[in-house]
């Protein structure tokens, strides 16, 4: 099994564009360079840097990234 690791800083999406779209455009460019692959699990986590109360952030220099990784065969 392989893992493949995604990422999307919140800080430098364009302007109206999601995480959840950012995510989906380089899974499926992952997956379109790949067509044996076989997705096994996937998880995701968010990372808040540096970390502050609360778990939301109040300061314009806080980090949101949005990490997903894939577990696959192929």
């Amino acid at each position: 099994m392989k893992a493949k690791v995604f990422e999307v800083m919140l800080h430098k999406l364009p302007s109206g564009k999601s995480p959840a779209s950012a995510l989906e455009e380089q899974l499926n460019a992952f997956l379109a360079q790949s067509p044996t692959v076989q997705v096994v699990a996937t998880h995701m986590n968010t990372i808040v840097a540096p970390a502050e109360p609360n778990a939301m952030p109040s300061s314009e220099e806080s980090t949101i990234i949005i990490f997903c990784t894939v577990f696959y065969t192929g």
